[in-house]
């Protein structure tokens, strides 16, 4: 092994792959500690990332496995993408050979757009910056991204098409602010009718505990509670929507690289 690794390193692979990583451990310089996670036992909607994400991130770099069970794993997809956009030494580990290389793969393209009421604005803003500045999505704000003197609605429609267009989501913050919103309806169903191929891009993250709207259930992905409650404060609610999105693009996008986990 000549690549010159972190002194400490997360492992990221499937746990059928888990006798090659142990066998991967056993080959690191001495130098080098592997920092290995407790098996994930949930799917990715039920699984609250906060702990695993501070794991990648106490690490100065991070070995996946590239192939057998972990080349179908959501988990090494989602370690490995946050990893890069970290700023993490990523490198991929042959599971026949345990050859070590450094990999220079772009991450995913995290195209977010916010739809929301401005009633909403403080905590929508707060939430954005979070998932901008801290988990690396590139989310679309109106108060943020529609400059002065510019078409509103042209640049709302432009941007919720390139944003679905990219592979990514239209994000509803819920609310009963929102629900009474008919600029926030209207977005909705921009997104479920602008094309076939974009009817299912909608996820709603539920500021409180309004109803979701009837119209168009069909199309729409389970929802994200953002709202604390007796069993999780809002603050540690907020990876929820973050892991959700990952696997729902990583789902739309890398259906020819990749299986469900």
């Amino acid at each position: 092994m000549d690549q010159a690794l972190p002194i400490k390193c997360f492992l990221s692979h499937a746990y059928a792959d888990a006798a090659q990583c142990d066998q991967l451990i056993r080959i690191l310089p001495r130098n080098v500690e592997a920092v290995v996670f407790p098996p994930i036992t949930v799917k990715p909607d039920q699984f609250v990332s906060s702990r695993l994400i501070a794991a990648v991130l106490d690490c100065g770099g991070l070995i996946y496995l590239r192939g057998g069970r972990s080349a179908l794993s959501f988990w090494v997809a989602f370690e490995r993408d946050y990893a890069l956009r970290a700023g993490k030494q990523v490198f991929a580990a042959d599971p026949g050979t345990l050859d070590v290389v450094r990999d220079t793969e772009a991450p995913l393209d995290l195209a977010v757009f916010a739809s929301y009421h401005h009633g909403d604005a403080p905590r929508v803003r707060e939430i954005a910056e979070y998932m901008k500045h801290e988990r690396y999505f590139d989310l679309w704000l109106d108060v943020e991204d529609i400059g002065a003197g510019a078409d509103w609605r042209k640049a709302i429609s432009e941007s919720l098409t390139d944003r679905l267009k990219r592979g990514g989501y239209e994000v509803v913050f819920w609310s009963r602010r929102a629900s009474e919103s008919q600029e926030v309806r209207k977005e909705i169903k921009m997104a479920i009718k602008s094309t076939v191929n974009f009817n299912d891009r909608v996820l709603f993250a539920l500021l409180d505990d309004c109803p979701i709207p009837k119209f168009g259930t069909q199309y729409q992905e389970p929802s994200v509670q953002l709202y604390g409650d007796t069993k999780r404060p809002a603050a540690h609610r907020w990876d929820d929507l973050v892991v959700r999105l990952y696997w729902l693009i990583y789902r739309k996008t890398r259906t020819a690289e990749w299986s469900s986990p």
